[in-house]
């Protein structure tokens, strides 16, 4: 698991002590990875708050994007992990 955000390195490293997070933060300041999932608020230069899962061959399984007032919903990111742990044992 890792995250991404146009924030800076700095910026991530602290946030990651801070909540003791057990995955790393990329940094995407020039924007190339959220362009490319195509959640880039060009008016506003930020990314949308999204959640995406890829899996280990690198095939986009699910993703979600939306403002900043939307809700994630970890269940359903942990279910559908679940999923494709399940499709891949079989």
């Amino acid at each position: 698991m890792l995250a991404i955000s146009a924030d800076s390195p700095p910026c991530h490293t602290a946030f990651a002590q801070a909540s003791k997070l057990p995955f790393p933060l990329l940094s995407d300041m020039h924007r190339r990875a959220i362009a490319a999932y195509g959640v880039l608020d060009t008016e506003r230069n930020v990314a949308w708050r999204s959640t995406f899962v890829v899996d280990r061959d690198g095939v986009l399984r699910w993703g979600q994007a939306g403002d900043r007032q939307m809700v994630r919903d970890g269940a359903e990111v942990l279910r559908v992990l679940d999923v494709i742990g399940r499709l891949r044992a079989v």
